[in-house]
C-alpha cells in the first residue's frame, strides 16, 4: 500500500506542508511554547484515538474526534499574536516570494557592492557563502542574525565600531545566517608571513568545506576570493560580481546539477528544499513522520467499498476451522452426519464489503467468512443475513459492513441428514467404453475404462468382478438417489497394472474425488472397502488376411434327399487371422515374419468356412450367415517348434474373424431334376 505511486505523492505533499508549518513555528517568537502545546496535542489525542479504535471504544473515539477540532480553534485564539507574527515572516520567505512573483534582490550584487564600498575605505571584511557543506559548526558559535542580505547591513556589521566586525558573516541561501563567526585558520606553510589572519581564516574555511569566501584587506583594500583551498588575490572591483557568480554557479558541480544556485546567486526553489533536507535532517524527519501520520490517520478514517467473490466450502465436526480464510465462505456443520444441500460446496457467492481503507488494504484482493450452523437448522431452510457471518482474513474485522448480492440480500441455507443405499458397481465407473451400467462380456481396450495394462496384454472384462458385488453408498439424499438409479456415476481413480507380471490381479478401488465433484457427487462416501478382481490376457493381433471359398454343409442327416439343394456360392469371403500370445513383440522382426507365414499357411490348409443349408432354406431372400470352423485345438498340435511354450499357454488363441461385409452370402437354389419317360 505504501509503495503505491498515489500514496507516495500524497505523503510527499503532506510532508512538505508539515515542513512549512514546522519552519513557521521555528521562526515565531514563543515557538517553544507553541511547539510544546502542538506536540502535547498530537501525542495525547493521537494516543487516545489509537487506543479507542484498537479496543473498539466507540464513545471515547467519538469524543476525541469531536474535541480535536475545538482544540485547534482554541490554540489559534490563544496564540493569535505569535501566529500573526509568524504569518508575516512567512510572507517574507524568499521561496514563497518567488512563488507569488515578488522579486528578491540579487545576493551577489548586494555582497559585491558592499565589498567594493568597504575596499575603497580600507575596511576589513570576511564573508562566507554556504554551499553543499553545512557551516553549522561555525554558525552555532556565532551571533545568529537570520536577515535578508543587504549592502547596508553588511557595511554596518563590518564597521570598526561594531562588536561583530572582527568575525565572519555567513550567508546561507539568500539570508545572513550569522555574524561574528570565528573561522578555522589555514595551516598551509606555503603562505607568506605577510598574509593576515582574516585571509588565513578565509583560506582555512575553503580548505575544510566547499564554501566560497570573500576577504577585504583593511590594510591595502584588496579583495581576495577563496575556494577549494585556493586563493585568488587582487580581484578587480568591477569584476567581483562576475567572479562570485562564476564560483557560485558556474563550476562543474553546478553544471552537473549538484549545486542549488543559478547564476546570479539565486537559489532554485526545488534545489533549496533538497539542500535543506541535508542541512536540517531532524526537522525534515519530523515533517516526514507527521506527513505519514496524517496520511495513515486519514487512511484509517475513510471508508470505502469493494466487491469480493467467495467460494463455498463445507466443514464438519470439532476439527473445523473457525477463522476466516481468504476467498472462502466456510460453512461449519455441527456433525459429519449432515450435509449442506444449499448452497452447494464449490458455489460462488458475491458480496460488497464496506470498511476503513486500511482494513480493506490488509484484506487485499480476497475476503473470507465463517458461518456456524446449529442442530436446529437441520431439515429447514434458513435465510442467513450478512451480520450472522463472521467476516475477515485470519481474524474478524471490526466495523465491516457486508451486503450479499443475492435475491433479498440473504443466503438461503438448507441442511439435511445423509442417506444410504446399496448399489452394484460397474466397469463404466472407470470412464467405461460401454453404456452406463451395461455388461462387458468380451475383452475390450483396457485404456477405455481407465485401466493401464502391461505392454502386450489386455483386460479380460469377462473375468472382472467386484468384491463385494454390492456396496453401500452414503451421502446427500438426492445424490444417493442418482447413484441408485445409475451406478456408473460412481467414479474410481484409474488402475495401473503396467508392472503386473501375472495374469490375475486384485486391486483396491479408490473413489476419484475430482470426477465425483464434477458430477456433483463430491459428498458421497463408500460404506466399505471395494476391490476389483480380474484376469489379463495377451493382446490379440492380426497376423494377416485370406480369401476363402464358402462350402455348403447340411447338418441334418435325416433329411436325406429331401434336403434343400443350392448351387455352391460363387463369391469368396475375406477372413482376418487373429492370434493371442503366439508372437511376442520382443523377438526379432524377421523371426516374427517367419512365424506369421507359418500361421497363415496353417490356416489356409485347415480353415473351414461354410453355410448350413438348413439355415439357408429358412432364410428369407436366400442370404445366409457364413460360419467359421474352430481351429482349436488343432493349431496347438500342428504349429512348429518356433511357437514352443506359447502352444501350452491356456490364454493363447488362434481364430478367424470374417470381414463385416462378408458375414453373409447369397445362395441360389439348384434346379430340380426331371425323371425320364419309360
Amino acid at each position: 500500500m505504501l509503495l503505491d505511486p498515489k500514496t507516495i505523492g500524497q505523503i510527499l505533499v503532506l510532508t512538505v506542508g508539515s515542513h512549512i508549518v514546522l519552519s513557521f513555528l521555528r521562526t515565531t517568537r514563543g515557538s517553544g511554547l507553541i511547539r510544546g502545546v502542538v506536540i502535547a496535542l498530537i501525542v495525547v489525542f493521537g494516543a487516545l484515538l489509537g487506543v479507542a479504535r484498537w479496543l473498539g471504544l466507540s464513545e471515547l473515539q467519538f469524543i476525541v474526534e469531536g474535541v480535536t477540532g475545538f482544540a485547534v480553534v482554541i490554540l489559534a485564539i490563544v496564540f493569535q499574536p505569535e501566529l500573526r507574527r509568524g504569518i508575516i515572516s512567512l510572507g517574507d520567505n524568499p521561496l514563497l516570494s518567488r512563488v507569488i512573483g515578488s522579486r528578491a534582490k540579487d545576493v551577489v550584487d548586494e555582497v559585491a557592492s558592499a565589498c567594493v564600498s568597504m575596499a575603497k575605505r580600507k575596511r576589513g571584511a570576511l564573508i562566507a557563502f554556504e554551499r553543499q557543506t553545512p557551516l553549522d559548526p561555525w554558525t552555532q558559535t556565532a551571533q545568529r542574525v537570520d536577515a535578508r542580505v543587504n549592502r547596508f547591513l553588511l557595511d554596518s556589521i563590518f564597521h570598526t565600531d561594531s562588536a561583530l566586525h572582527d568575525g565572519a558573516v555567513i550567508i546561507r541561501e539568500d539570508r545572513i545566517a550569522a555574524a561574528g563567526a570565528i573561522l578555522p585558520l589555514s595551516e598551509n606553510d606555503r603562505l607568506a608571513q605577510s598574509v593576515g589572519t582574516r585571509h588565513r581564516a578565509a583560506l582555512g574555511l575553503s580548505e575544510e568545506t566547499d564554501a566560497v569566501v570573500v576577504a577585504v584587506s583593511e590594510e591595502t583594500g584588496l579583495i581576495t576570493v577563496c575556494q577549494n583551498g585556493k586563493m585568488e588575490r587582487r580581484v578587480l572591483r568591477d569584476e567581483l560580481g562576475a567572479v562570485l557568480r562564476s564560483r557560485l554557479g558556474g563550476d562543474d558541480d553546478v553544471k552537473a546539477g549538484k549545486d542549488g544556485r543559478h547564476a546570479g546567486g539565486r537559489f532554485h526553489p526545488v534545489m533549496k528544499f533538497l539542500k535543506g533536507l541535508i542541512a536540517n535532517p531532524g526537522q525534515k524527519a519530523m515533517a516526514l513522520a507527521v506527513g505519514v501520520g496524517l496520511f495513515l490517520l486519514a487512511f484509517r478514517s475513510i471508508r470505502t467499498s469493494k466487491e469480493y467473490t467467495l467460494e463455498v466450502r463445507v466443514e464438519a465436526g470439532e476439527d473445523a476451522k473457525l477463522t476466516p480464510t481468504r476467498g472462502i465462505l466456510r460453512i461449519v456443520l455441527p456433525s459429519r452426519d449432515l450435509h449442506l444441500a444449499s448452497p452447494r460446496s464449490g458455489d460462488s457467492i458475491m458480496i460488497d464489503a464496506t470498511a476503513a481503507q486500511a482494513d480493506l488494504a490488509l484484506v487485499g484482493g480476497e475476503l473470507g467468512g465463517v458461518l456456524i450452523v446449529t442442530d436446529d437448522w437441520v431439515g429447514t431452510e434458513k435465510n442467513v443475513r450478512p451480520g450472522e457471518i463472521t467476516w475477515g482474513v485470519d481474524r474478524p474485522i471490526r466495523g465491516l459492513d457486508v451486503d450479499l448480492r443475492t435475491p433479498g440480500g440473504f443466503l438461503a441455507v438448507r441442511v439435511e441428514r445423509y442417506d444410504e443405499s446399496a448399489i452394484s458397481p460397474t466397469l463404466a465407473s472407470f470412464g467405461g467404453g460401454t453404456a452406463a451400467g451395461s455388461p462387458l462380456d468380451s475383452p475390450v481396450e483396457a485404456s477405455l475404462i481407465g485401466i493401464q495394462t502391461p505392454i502386450g496384454a489386455e483386460l479380460d472384462t469377462a473375468s472382472v468382478e467386484f468384491n463385494p458385488g454390492v456396496v453401500t453408498v452414503r451421502g446427500p439424499k438426492e445424490d444417493v438417489a442418482r447413484l441408485t438409479e445409475n451406478p456408473a456415476l460412481l467414479a474410481f481413480e484409474p488402475i495401473d497394472l503396467s508392472r503386473s507380471t501375472g495374469t490375475g490381479f486384485v486391486v483396491r478401488l479408490v473413489p476419484d474425488r475430482e470426477a465425483m465433484e464434477a458430477r456433483q457427487l463430491g459428498e458421497v462416501m463408500l460404506g466399505e472397502e471395494l476391490f476389483l478382481r480380474g484376469r489379463l490376457l495377451p493382446r490379440e493381433t492380426v497376423v494377416g488376411q485370406l480369401e476363402l471359398e464358402v462350402a455348403l454343409v447340411s447338418f441334418d442327416a435325416a433329411a436325406g434327399d429331401a434336403a434343400p439343394r443350392f448351387l455352391p456360392p460363387t463369391e469368396t469371403v475375406t477372413a482376418f487371422v487373429k492370434t493371442r500370445g503366439l508372437i511376442s513383440d520382443g523377438i526379432d522382426e524377421s523371426l516374427q515374419t517367419t512365424m506369421r507365414l507359418e500361421i497363415l499357411q496353417f490356416v489356409r490348409e485347415n480353415a473351414r468356412v461354410f453355410v448350413d443349408t438348413e439355415r439357408a432354406a429358412a432364410s428369407p431372400g436366400l442370404r445366409t450367415e457364413v460360419e467359421v470352423g474352430s481351429l482349436d485345438p488343432l493349431w496347438r498340435a500342428s504349429l512348429g517348434p518356433l511357437f514352443g511354450a506359447a502352444k501350452e499357454n491356456p490364454g493363447a488363441s488362434l481364430r478367424l474373424e470374417l470381414d463385416e461385409s462378408d458375414r453373409t452370402v447369397a445362395l441360389t437354389r439348384a434346379p430340380e431334376e426331371k425323371g425320364q419317360d419309360e
